[in-house]
């Protein structure tokens, strides 16, 4: 079948997905210029590299600032600000490529404020140009157009101005920004870290999750943080906005740094769950790993089982808990068809058929069933451990907290690979609750299998972990809601 085009058209009969562009509502650029001049007072000239209809000047026109503005497309007749119609990618390619010695020169604006492009275009223009893009972007990537505009303003940037971003928000756990979020931290003072809701763009045609983030070039003016997790609409968010309502926090509690973490940048964090950062992960202790990829499900996977399809398959338990049903039974030729065609992988052979735990990729919530013997599985995670710890471990696989520290804390996304679940922090169990948390399991297993319901054991295993991590009501509270709002807080 082939696939459709997919458009998006302003009011201008322009497609909003080919150039990147979302109009920045009015509250949001207020905000975001207001306390740009609050941290700097001072400052006579304002950049937007991406301007489109000038919705971000609009307040520094009111104060009199120079206001300049780049954008690769000429949205409107005519500008208010200094306009340059060219693309801010080319024009910081060519200031890197021709720097003198490496010695880039900096530019000479007080502030710098964008709302840069996140869309699929950015597949063609990255495709089309990588190599090339990978020497300038080089340790950065060039996994999308955001992330290279938000590196450009930082390099570009002189000592102590003010940047405010209004972006996507992959950055903040994705391990391909790793290096994105060490040059924001290393060059960089953070001010505010401000997580939008999934509704912001909602009128636009656009379901994305965003945050504003107001940095200030250099390490000096590093000072407390202010933050705010993800709210449920934007109604609740331009109330916080207006009301100042904010975490405060210091650097260091904003950053998962440890020899098991990638400086993921986490938001609102209680300190008890904090605490369990410090503590041994799932992959410290077991196995865990991907299987096989067919390359080619209809060819090599069947629904039946048979003499040709042997093999009991798992490969995304979804939502389902405790207890699921093979996805599949694979080929009996596996390990024949891995020699033969190049994109039938089967990875981890020694530990295929063992028993353990597997776990979903893709969903709403995590969750963790029973994985028999004599089984394969696909790029999911699994975990592979002994029947002493497979009970107590689905349990907690479970729970209300592994879903929160697993998409509101490790990946803020619907796609969980086995290195983000090797990275789950296990709680001090002692011998007993690992005695209690295996009975739960065993039981939510029976009446999973039945098909019924197993809620009121999710929330017994839910009360022994918050009372085992000494978790304070208002994590509980947290928690609670983050589960059952996982699509709109993630």
């Amino acid at each position: 079948m082939a696939r459709k085009e997919k458009y998006l058209l302003d009011s201008n009969g322009i497609d909003k997905r080919e150039i990147g562009y979302y109009s920045t509502p009015e509250f949001v650029a207020n905000f975001i210029t207001d306390k740009m001049l609050e941290i700097k007072s001072d400052g006579n000239s304002v950049l937007d590299p991406c301007v489109g209809r000038e919705e971000l000047l609009k307040y520094f026109f009111d104060k009199d600032i120079e206001c300049n503005g780049i954008d690769v497309f000429r949205h409107k007749e005519s500008y208010k600000c200094n306009f340059i119609q060219k693309d801010f990618i080319d024009f910081y390619s060519d200031k890197k490529t021709n720097a003198f010695f490496n010695n880039f020169e900096v530019l000479n604006y007080d502030y710098y404020i964008a709302n840069p492009p996140y869309n699929c275009h950015e597949v063609d223009y990255i495709k089309n140009n990588k190599e090339y893009l990978k020497k300038i972007f080089d340790p950065i990537g060039v996994h999308n157009m955001y992330s290279m505009f938000v590196s450009s303003i930082i390099d570009c940037a002189k000592q102590d101005s003010v940047i405010g971003l209004l972006t996507y928000d992959s950055f903040l756990t994705s391990k391909a920004h790793e290096n994105l979020r060490k040059k924001i931290i290393s060059q960089c003072s953070i001010h505010y870290l401000v997580l939008c809701p999934t509704d912001l763009f909602l009128t636009q045609g656009a379901d994305v999750r965003t945050c504003i983030l107001i940095l200030q070039k250099g390490k000096n003016n590093q000072n407390y943080i202010k933050t705010l997790n993800r709210p449920l609409n934007s109604s609740n968010f331009k109330k916080s906005l207006i009301n100042d309502k904010f975490d405060i926090i210091e650097e260091p509690d904003l950053i998962l740094n440890s020899k098991f973490d990638n400086n993921e940048i986490v938001v609102s964090l209680a300190s008890e769950l904090r605490e369990l950062f410090k503590n041994e992960r799932v992959g410290d202790k077991f196995k865990c790993i991907t299987g096989i990829s067919t390359g080619n499900d209809s060819k090599y996977l069947s629904k039946e089982q048979s003499k040709d399809f042997k093999y009991p398959f798992y490969k995304n338990p979804g939502s389902r808990k405790f207890y699921t049903e093979p996805d599949a039974f694979l080929t009996t030729s596996f390990l024949e068809e891995n020699l033969k065609i190049k994109n039938f992988m089967v990875r981890n052979k020694n530990l295929l058929f063992k028993e353990g735990i597997t776990c979903s990729s893709m969903g709403v919530e995590f969750s963790a069933c029973y994985l028999p013997p004599n089984s394969t599985f696909g790029v999911n995670a699994n975990i592979i451990c002994s029947k002493n710890d497979i009970w107590w471990l689905l349990s907690y696989l479970n729970s209300s907290l592994v879903t929160y520290l697993v998409r509101g804390v490790l990946n803020r996304s619907n796609m969980i690979t086995s290195g983000y679940v090797s990275r789950i922090p296990i709680p001090d169990f002692d011998k007993s609750s690992k005695g209690i948390l295996s009975d739960y399991a065993k039981e939510a297993y029976i009446e999973a299998k039945k098909n019924k319901s197993v809620n009121i054991i999710l929330d017994k295993i839910d009360n022994l972990i918050f009372e085992i991590i000494s978790a304070k009501n208002t994590t509980r509270e947290e928690i609670k809601n983050f589960n059952q709002n996982v699509i709109k807080l993630t």
